[in-house]
């Protein structure tokens, strides 16, 4: 029963998307923009996956090598502890 309901709610989340984006999407249709521009918007959307991408590696890197463990579990170098 748990499986259904978030089923349902994923498909009620993708046709709200669609929803929103479909309109717009017409609307924006009309314009037109220079091949510079849609290259630059393609870089644009990379380079955001790259920086991502990157930061989440960092993030699940530092988890693996134990990096966060002194300071999660209060390790951490503070004023008041000596190095």
């Amino acid at each position: 029963m748990k499986r259904y309901a978030v089923i349902a709610a994923l498909i009620g989340v993708l046709l709200l998307i669609a929803g929103l984006i479909v309109p717009l999407w017409t609307k924006t249709a009309a314009i037109s923009l220079d091949p510079f521009a849609f290259k630059m918007i393609v870089l644009m959307v990379i380079g955001c996956f790259v920086v991502g991408g990157g930061l989440m590696f960092l993030v699940f890197y530092s988890a693996r090598k134990g990096y966060d463990d002194r300071v999660h579990h209060g390790g951490g170098h503070g004023p008041d502890r000596e190095l």
